[in-house]
């Protein structure tokens, strides 16, 4: 017979968290009064976001960057959703179960439809993911073995074995549910059709995309804000004197050096909180003499994290010694790592083969902060222990296929999750993966990363994380540095955001308050 599970059950094996899957999550400010029948309250007509990327790809699957999502979390909607409570909710579906180990069942609010008029359905689900599975973002669906439609409302997925963060998978934005009509009818960009609160208006690359209304929204929280304006203003202090001037509403990312002039202004409210984006130095271990361990470990040793946080972020963060996201489930806090300790990484330095230093190398970043500020830091370390770095400065897109390609010796990057550890366990350090950018492989860490995504004991599967944390920390194939704490900058009035740790913001139900 088979074992029926409660939802609370199947999604606390799922995830090991709390999930709520009939309560409405609220918004993170309280709603300014009512002006008329609709309930909706007086407001600023556009809200304008002033972010420190530029939006480059709306096309849902051929896409996994974060200022493109946050604008699709406001135009279309997935199956389940995060929220900043470190939750999952219903979303598109009403409730779900597991009817075994590898069958789960999705039943969809029968009022969903997209902003055409369409009715939502299991075809679109069944065709979304069908064409997710051969995108660019297969990984985010790695074991599903097919998409089933059970009747109009009902979806079955198959996996291929259990995974305890399956559900934290599908609400990835880029599985977000597209209309399989949009696709058939040969409308032209089909992957604008959503269900969300907004729709897609106008994009200008590098001036601004805006969202409109969606006049056929079919939950009861409509969005607020008669459009919603992003605006790339890639140039930090120019960012802040827009936000100062109210030619922007929101400051995303304001830099650390400016905060004081933002806070003495009573028009503008500066929030800081934990944040959950995890900054590291990383090796190319396929290419020597990266691939000593102990030379690893003796670089490690030599970086002083204190003075890279201090000029990266003015120490408005947190320093990190294991590999996890901090805020993760099974984050290792007791981690020992390798401490700033030049003695020692000298002492390392000669049991790897090299006790008069001699490596001449090369360190790839971004030509952005706070990359060049930390770069410098770690040169100037490493020249302590006869490691001559020479800094390579390249934009976001070259330092990536760069690092793809294992050309790199020596690179600065970054990683943000907040709710699936896969997503760094196996995206980052799995033999083979695409995001693998150290080229790092090790039989018993890709054992443990399959432990961890399947085992449900919990206090096993808790076990084997921490196993691996130790063997990745060990193994050094990166230097974590530090966690960045969210800070952004607004206008005093601005009401329901919901702001998350690491950047990924939803501002769907935001709005400015009049």
């Amino acid at each position: 017979m088979k074992k029926a599970l409660t939802i609370a059950m199947a999604l606390l094996l799922a995830s090991s968290a709390l999930f709520a899957t009939g309560a409405k999550e609220q918004p993170a400010a309280a709603a300014a009064p009512a002006t008329d029948q609709s309930g909706i309250p007086a407001h600023k007509s556009d809200l304008i976001i002033g972010s420190a990327a530029d939006i480059n790809n709306l096309d849902l699957q051929k896409q996994q960057d974060q200022i493109n999502n946050i604008v699709l979390k406001t135009t279309h909607q997935t199956l389940v959703r995060f929220t900043n409570e470190g939750t999952f909710v219903p979303e598109l579906a009403t409730s779900w179960e597991y009817k075994d180990d590898t069958h789960l069942v999705f039943h969809l609010d029968p009022r969903a439809k997209f902003n055409d008029g369409t009715p939502l359905t299991a075809e679109d689900v069944k065709f979304t993911y069908d064409m997710a599975m051969n995108s660019y973002v297969s990984s985010a669906l790695a074991g599903l073995v097919s998409t089933t439609v059970v009747d109009e409302h009902t979806v079955e997925l198959e996996i291929e074995k259990y995974n305890n963060e399956f559900i934290a998978s599908i609400a990835s934005v880029p599985l977000s549910i597209q209309s399989k009509h949009a696709y058939e009818s040969g409308v032209k960009d089909p992957y604008y059709v959503g269900s969300g609160p907004y729709m897609f208006d106008e994009w200008v690359q590098g001036e601004y995309c805006r969202v409109k209304k969606n006049p056929n929204y079919w939950r009861d929280d409509p969005g607020v804000s008669d459009t919603i304006t992003f605006r790339p203003i890639i140039e930090d202090s120019s960012r802040v004197i827009a936000l100062q001037n109210g030619e922007i509403d929101v400051c995303v990312n304001p830099p650390i050096n400016e905060l004081s002039f933002l806070q003495d202004d009573k028009n503008i409210t500066v929030f800081e909180r934990a944040g959950s984006r995890l900054f590291y130095f990383a090796f190319n271990v396929s290419k020597a003499p990266w691939d000593n361990q102990k030379l690893r470990q003796a670089v490690a040793c030599a970086i002083d994290r204190d003075s890279v946080l201090q000029v990266a972020v003015d120490g408005k963060g947190t320093p990190q010694t294991t590999i996890l996201n901090r805020g993760l489930w099974g984050f290792y806090d007791e981690m020992p790592g390798f401490p700033y300790d030049v003695e020692r990484a000298k002492k390392l330095m000669a049991e790897a083969g090299y006790p008069n230093g001699g490596i001449k190398t090369t360190l790839l970043i971004a030509n952005s902060s706070p990359y060049t500020n930390i770069a410098q830091v770690v040169q100037a370390n490493l020249k302590v222990i006869g490691i001559d770095v020479e800094i390579q400065m390249v934009d976001d897109a070259t330092l990536k296929s760069t690092c793809k390609a294992g050309t790199q010796d020596l690179y600065l990057w970054r990683w943000n999750e907040d709710s699936k550890v896969d997503f760094v366990y196996r995206d980052l350090f799995y033999t083979g993966s695409g995001s693998n950018y150290h080229h790092y492989s090790n039989k018993r860490a890709d054992e443990l990363t399959d432990l961890v995504a399947t085992e449900k004991d919990q206090d096993k599967r808790m076990q084997d994380g921490i196993e691996l944390q130790k063997l990745l920390v060990e193994e050094c194939p990166q230097v974590p540095l530090y966690i960045a704490n969210l800070v952004i900058a607004y206008n005093k009035n601005l009401k329901g955001e919901r702001l998350f740790g690491g950047g990924n913001h939803d501002w769907s139900h935001a709005y400015i308050a009049k």
